[in-house]
């Protein structure tokens, strides 16, 4: 019996490394996602949309509605070093002097991939899932517990579920493409 439990949470860490194996070191990268939520409020509220996030040396953002129709190809591209912020659709930009923490953005994303190596955090595998439940002692510091699953196949993060106990209520960020290492410059490039 240990046998076996030790070997099905071998096998979630293992997805786990594998996953942080493969974002460490990364700065560039291209995500392709659907975006559903289901959020119960005056009845269940659902929300759904798609989009293009560009990340260039984890420091510049760039940003692409592609639904729901009525905003598709409004695009929002952050440039630190300058803090402009730079919106637009097919026939109108503008630009915005604005300052996001970046630096707060990217240790928060650090301090939860850290907090996955600790005791505040279980992981187990269910088929293409790996399930992440938090301690008591977390689950107390938030309003309401959730549960993380994140669904691997051929060691590649296919979406990012969030789930309330009951799992009623859930937003889940669906990956359609993730390239790494991705060549980005063409998406920063201001029209004239």
């Amino acid at each position: 019996m240990f046998f076996i439990l030790f070997t099905v949470l071998s096998f979630a860490t293992s997805l786990l490394f594998e996953l942080v194996e493969q974002f460490a070191g990364v700065r560039d990268f291209i995500v392709d996602f659907d975006l559903a939520a289901e959020i119960k409020l005056d009845g269940v509220k659902p929300f759904r949309m798609s989009g293009l996030l560009v990340v260039r040396n984890l420091e510049d953002f760039y940003f692409l509605v592609k639904k729901p129709d009525f905003v598709s190809n409004l695009s929002f591209a952050y440039f630190s070093r300058i803090k402009r912020l730079v919106f637009g659709a097919e026939s109108f930009q503008d630009f915005e002097n604005l300052e996001i923490p970046i630096s707060s953005i990217v240790q928060a994303i650090q301090s939860a991939l850290r907090m996955l190596q600790t005791p505040l955090v279980s992981v187990r595998s269910e088929g293409d899932y790996v399930i992440l439940t938090f301690s008591r002692f977390v689950a107390q510091q938030l309003q309401e517990p959730i549960k993380v699953r994140l669904e691997m196949k051929d060691a590649q993060l296919r979406s990012i579920e969030i789930l309330s106990p009951s799992e009623e209520e859930k937003i889940i960020l669906k990956i359609n493409n993730l390239i790494l290492n991705a060549k980005t410059d063409e998406y920063f490039q201001l029209r004239r």
